[in-house]
């Protein structure tokens, strides 16, 4: 798996700089900020800031990534044959480009680290409150937390090490990257499917234990955008992985002629070297299905009320009339209030 063409390596660029922009205008008119300091919220602890800063770390680390790669695959170039043009592979790099390649492959397995340790939590957190009992548990206490530590230290541990382990093979390196980030990460997201069965469920039972109407109404928000995420994230993870799996088989002669010839000869660690335009295409929905789910976990954690933005709550009556159950507004009505944080 040599890498992917430099227009591919573009795209994935202008994605990260534009997530990056939009995450910081997002956290600006969230809370300017605010919700970045170790302690900050209701709650503060380190379990929390590890969950907020694993996640910002995550685009910063892929832009820098793709913005270098990018730099990089345009100056190398690319190979015409006479079946396709394809991307240069790693091996035929000059010295000095292959030199910025493994530093580059840490940085990438950085932030897929970072990426699962997000979204198992989330993962396993969801999984507690849907198994919640009458009996209140600790979240520190229970498997699924134990299940998020291990796993996490499974991913920051792991990833880095596969950089380490394939290094001298950088075409295989970068194919065995993808293949475990994007394995461990079509696993999890399989696992979510469970807490999408339950959630609707979950939503019932919190609003008939009584919950504020905010708190109902942001749970079944989250609802609907975990439903959009787990597209995109299938996205993400499904041609990665087709990718990877294609790159691991084994080497594939493209140009088999005799060094004596004088013309080049390659060894394309990947099978698919006469579908260049299907390789790309794949790595191009990767990159959209991935930033377009962080996008919406940016949303999840960082929820933001324009309602109570603008001062407002939903004004709720205690011994409603008749009369106005007969002819429910289509709207709540609202009056102003100071500014409350919401409960997470």
């Amino acid at each position: 798996m040599s890498g992917f063409s430099p227009s591919t390596y573009l795209l994935w660029s202008i994605l990260a700089c534009l997530f990056e922009s939009f995450l910081v205008a997002h956290l600006y008119s969230y809370d300017k900020f605010q919700c970045v300091k170790w302690g900050s919220g209701r709650q503060p602890g380190a379990f929390k800031r590890i969950m907020t800063y694993s996640y910002l770390a995550t685009v910063p680390l892929l832009m820098v990534y793709s913005l270098t790669m990018t730099v990089l695959a345009y100056q190398q170039g690319l190979v015409w044959l006479k079946i396709s043009v394809l991307a240069l592979p790693f091996s035929s790099w000059t010295h000095t480009a292959k030199k910025r390649l493994l530093p580059l492959f840490f940085v990438l397995a950085s932030a897929w680290a970072f990426e699962l340790v997000t979204h198992l939590e989330e993962l396993t957190f969801w999984m507690f409150l849907l198994h919640q009992g009458p009996h209140k548990r600790d979240w520190f206490k229970s498997w699924e937390f134990r299940v998020w530590y291990l796993g996490s230290v499974i991913a920051i541990l792991g990833m880095p090490l596969t950089v380490i382990i394939k290094r001298a093979n950088l075409d295989l390196c970068f194919a065995w990257i993808f293949l475990a980030g994007s394995a461990a990460g079509l696993a999890t997201t399989l696992c979510f499917i469970y807490v999408l069965i339950r959630f609707p469920g979950f939503i019932r039972r919190v609003k008939f234990e009584g919950a504020e109407p905010e708190v109902v109404v942001r749970l079944t928000i989250f609802y609907q955008l975990n439903i959009t995420r787990i597209i995109f994230r299938f996205m993400f993870h499904f041609p990665l992985l087709i990718l990877a799996l294609d790159a691991v088989q084994g080497p594939h002669d493209i140009i088999a002629n005799q060094a004596a010839s004088g013309e080049l000869h390659f060894r394309f660690p990947y099978p698919l070297h006469g579908s260049s335009r299907l390789s790309d295409l794949l790595a191009m929905l990767g990159g959209i299905g991935c930033f377009v789910s962080s996008a919406i976990t940016l949303f999840i954690f960082f929820p933001r009320s324009i309602t109570r933005e603008n001062g407002y709550r939903v004004k709720i009556s205690s011994t409603p009339t008749v009369d106005k159950m007969a002819r429910a507004p289509s709207l709540p009505d609202y009056h102003r209030e100071q500014n409350a944080s919401p409960p997470k």
